[in-house]
């Protein structure tokens, strides 16, 4: 009786090994895809921020431009007095506005690319660790396989030698 049901559970643990090498399996093929779409969804984010701080770059060096004109032309004692004459002083006050709002919109960039290193950081650490994960299930699925095979063979092996005495206990109990 014993014997029947050591032989039980060898080809019951080889068909769970073999049911969790599919399953595995499964999931793997599921992180494939999904590490695929996440790798696309970096690469986005990548050239996004190098497009955010090519804009950013550009803009700095549009208010670095605009303030030394904007100085340059506050130390021009002429086009002061002629701007008080004709505007009452409003084109400096206009270039000082332009300056500050160029100041704040230069912040908001900084913000938004910071923001999105961040991110991109965040994307590159997930994808590493799905890769980790990746390779885990790899080798789980490789045990499951070696295990289903091992208790298969075994299973096969005990059934041969305890032929005899699994048929005669079989027979013994139809008598």
């Amino acid at each position: 009786m014993i014997k029947v049901l050591v032989l039980l559970l060898t080809i019951s643990l080889a068909l769970v090994s073999g049911a969790r090498y599919l399953f595995i399996s499964e999931k793997i093929a599921i992180g494939k895809e999904q590490l695929s779409a996440g790798q696309k969804d970096l690469e986005k984010g990548q050239s996004a921020l190098e497009e955010g701080q090519t804009k950013l770059d550009a803009g700095k060096k549009d208010l670095s431009d605009g303030k030394k004109e904007y100085e340059q032309a506050r130390s021009n004692v002429f086009l002061v007095f002629m701007d008080e004459l004709l505007q009452s002083g409003k084109g400096f006050e206009e270039g000082r506005e332009e300056i500050a709002e160029g100041d704040k919109t230069v912040a908001e960039g900084e913000r938004a690319v910071d923001a999105g290193e961040r991110k991109v950081q965040a994307g590159a650490l997930e994808m590493k660790e799905g890769r980790e994960l990746l390779s885990l299930a790899h080798r789980v699925r490789a045990a499951c396989a070696m295990s289903a095979i091992s208790f298969t063979v075994l299973s096969i092996i005990l059934g041969f030698y305890w032929r005899r005495s699994v048929i005669g206990m079989f027979r013994k109990s139809d008598v």
